[in-house]
């Protein structure tokens, strides 16, 4: 199989050290490892006293997650019946979506995929020659879901289901009516749902998830990259109620996963434990930071930015004559380094993604923002 150059991915390593106006991020602003523990209250020097007696062996009794981060990911669905018999542990929310797209599907399948989002979520079954059925958001609609179109792209031989819930990259969100809906068609042609939920629990009321609509075939995955602000752990993971298809998963990760790291688990603990408090810190940096650039948005005559990110993104689309790989490439070879990822990235020319989540201080943000606009105006005419 040959995989698609990854767009996002391969140009945002590289240039991450590099910006100095580093709005290419998705993650909210990294923890240290002594601020997780004062935002969740915990003792820290309790939790390094374990570690010097704790065995460095591969598991501790149960290769798909030790029983305590298993419980602590179930906590995070209140509203969805979750137990730790559900939660399969993985390397991260890009090893959960393999394992569910490489799991499930097989030749004679189609894939429906609602676009934009993640380039796995179409790449990986376009790779193994899965038909692969596109569901488009458009800017002239709102980026609004058609349901009708994603019926009509659904047949007898349709599989899976996938989307991202808040979109990435415009965090444009789906609420209890239109996850039911997606539920609804699902049951109609007996097909699985994938909702990658990474940027789920930006809002204060309850942000549903796919699992809480009481089907076995809505599958769930997220990480703690985004609003757990702990993407170097490289924890993450799957929720499925089907006993068959877990099995069938867990194969599959002893295939290239085997376990996750130990300590890894341990700090993940830590912070699933007490999800609220570290959303809340999340929110606490997304809300302003997220009214900064709309608000600067609108002082940018070329610039302008639909529906209402409920992620750690937003998509913002320009009517500058130079393609968006163009734009970025050029932004970070400016002296003022700035990097944001370029819509082509995501099929989606003529936008960008911003992310406003890694600024810590909006006044920081403020000023990067400031010196964008002034960058863009070599694009004027």
């Amino acid at each position: 199989m040959k995989l698609a150059w990854f767009g996002v991915e391969e140009w945002l390593n590289p240039m991450d050290s590099l910006a100095k106006i580093n709005l290419g991020s998705s993650c909210v602003k990294a923890f240290t490892m002594d601020e997780l523990f004062r935002v969740t209250g915990q003792d820290e020097q309790a939790f390094l006293k374990e570690m010097e007696t704790m065995s460095l062996h591969y598991h501790h009794g149960d290769a798909t997650g030790s029983p305590r981060v298993k419980a602590a990911v179930a906590g995070i669905y209140p509203k969805g019946d979750v137990k730790p018999e559900h939660v399969m542990m993985v390397h991260g929310g890009t090893g959960a979506n393999d394992i569910v797209i490489m799991g499930l599907l097989e030749p004679g399948d189609n894939h429906v995929v609602v676009k934009p989002s993640y380039q796995q979520h179409y790449d990986i079954s376009k790779s193994i020659g899965i038909e692969t059925r596109i569901v488009q958001l458009k800017e002239e609609e709102d980026y609004k879901l058609d349901f009708d179109a994603l019926r009509a792209a659904c047949d007898e031989n349709t599989k899976l289901i996938t989307l991202t819930n808040p979109n990435n990259p415009i965090g444009i969100t789906l609420y209890e009516e239109g996850l039911a809906k997606i539920v609804e068609i699902a049951k109609e042609f007996d097909a699985y749902i994938l909702c990658d939920e990474m940027y789920r629990g930006m809002d204060e009321t309850y942000m549903p998830s796919i699992v809480d609509f009481g089907y076995d075939k809505a599958i769930s995955v997220s990480s703690l990259s985004k609003m757990f602000s702990m993407a170097g752990t490289r924890v993450g993971w799957i929720i499925c109620k089907d006993k068959e298809v877990y099995e069938e998963f867990k194969t599959r990760r002893s295939y290239n996963t085997i376990c996750l790291g130990i300590i890894d688990e341990i700090v993940a603990s830590v912070a699933l434990e007490n999800y609220e408090k570290v959303w809340a810190r999340a929110r606490s940096i997304l809300a302003p930071n997220k009214k900064i650039v709309e608000d600067w948005v609108k002082t940018q005559p070329h610039l302008s930015l639909k529906g209402d990110p409920k992620g750690t993104t937003c998509l913002i689309k320009y009517d500058y004559d130079v393609d968006s790989e163009t734009l970025a490439k050029d932004a970070m070879e400016d002296p003022r380094k700035i990097l944001f990822v370029p819509g082509d990235y995501f099929d989606m020319p003529g936008t960008i993604r911003v992310g406003y989540g890694a600024f810590g201080d909006p006044e920081t943000l403020k000023a990067g923002l400031a010196e964008f606009g002034e960058y863009l105006k070599k694009w004027e005419k």
